[in-house]
């Protein structure tokens, strides 16, 4: 008897990689292509790789050294202390950092009002309190982190908006941790 080819079965190398849970979900074709892009960017990675912005040398602008108050007037003082590099301020992992502008009331408690442009660090890991842009059955939204006794739920922080809990088979993907907020008067 001669020894007869095998077909079918497991092969090695074949099939989906390991990794994460993953599910599907809709979202218009515009967000889908941009989800697609960070997902291929590495934690921490290049933002500007995907979000088309044009990287700029340092700006800065002179710092006075006195402070203003915001009462009653007070003499000004006739020098200026170092320059301030809003970039320095404001930015801690320029690679991973972007800005999003912010709609909705769910975050007036924690000073975050619609307008604001919140500064979104993806090289941040979050940790329980912290502010995060997520991404939860296909929406974002920007809400504080929680975790206790194993449970998570995304938490707002205007009592006229609930929080949000993360039940078994429900992962909201983090996109980053708001490190800044900036309102434009």
């Amino acid at each position: 008897m001669s020894a007869q080819k095998k077909h079918g079965g497991a092969r090695a190398g074949a099939g989906r990689r390991p990794g994460p849970p993953t599910r599907a979900v809709r979202l218009p074709a515009p967000l889908a292509d941009l989800a697609r892009q960070i997902a291929a960017v590495k934690r921490g990675g290049e933002v500007a790789a995907f979000i088309d912005v044009e990287g700029r040398t340092a700006l800065s602008v002179p710092m006075m050294a006195f402070a203003a108050a915001a009462g009653f007037p007070s003499p000004a003082e006739d020098y200026i202390d170092r320059p301030l590099d809003f970039n320095e301020l404001l930015i801690e992992h320029p690679a991973a950092t972007f800005a999003i502008r912010i709609e909705g009331e769910s975050m007036t408690g924690a000073g975050i009002f619609p307008g604001d442009i919140a500064i979104v660090d993806r090289a941040r890991t979050p940790v329980n309190g912290n502010v995060v842009l997520a991404l939860v059955d296909g929406a974002f939204t920007v809400k504080r982190y929680r975790i206790r006794d194993g449970a998570v739920w995304l938490q707002a922080e205007n009592p006229a908006f609930p929080d949000m809990p993360i039940g078994d088979g429900q992962a909201p993907e983090v996109w980053g941790v708001i490190t800044r907020s900036i309102r434009l008067l």
